[in-house]
């Protein structure tokens, strides 16, 4: 009779550098990257926590979440799409002169895929989108690509 399979420990996986590129106006303090970390479970129920991978203030506000799964490829390959919108309320923004435009309903559009590779290292990639006049006039646009290392938890 053999012996069962102890399950794969669960991997945490720590961001060691980001570049950020924006589209439109920044947004100051946006969120730290940096040592940021994340869980994967692996085995026959894999996942990842947090669910948006990055942990921000708009983790709070998420609706309409959606992902693919993780998917195990070949030689330890594991690959993670993600995407969800939240809602800011009402906001003002100004608009380069001196007039600003009255408080708009704005909203956010996150996408985002995670490879991790047999090495345990991954790249991670993010866009958001903040939008106002429902979607149609892009504010802002934030394009983020991730590096770091994962380890077994033990």
């Amino acid at each position: 009779m053999l012996a069962p399979v102890p399950p794969l420990p669960p991997l945490v996986c720590t961001i060691q550098t980001v570049e950020s590129r924006w589209s439109g106006q920044p947004i100051p303090g946006i969120r730290q990257l940096e040592q940021q970390q994340f869980r994967v479970d692996r085995g026959e129920k894999p996942g990842i926590q947090p669910e948006t991978v990055i942990d921000s203030r708009l983790t709070s506000l998420v609706e309409r979440f959606s992902s693919s799964g993780v998917e195990q490829m070949e030689e330890d390959r594991m690959t993670y799409h993600w995407s969800y919108e939240a809602s800011l309320g009402a906001l003002k923004f100004n608009d380069s002169g001196a007039s600003s435009r009255p408080a708009q309903e704005s909203h956010v559009a996150v996408s985002g895929d995670l490879v991790i590779d047999p090495q345990k290292g991954f790249e991670l990639s993010q866009q958001s989108r903040l939008t106002q006049s429902a979607g149609t006039q892009t504010l802002s646009s934030l394009f983020e690509t991730a590096h770091g290392t994962c380890r077994e938890q033990r």
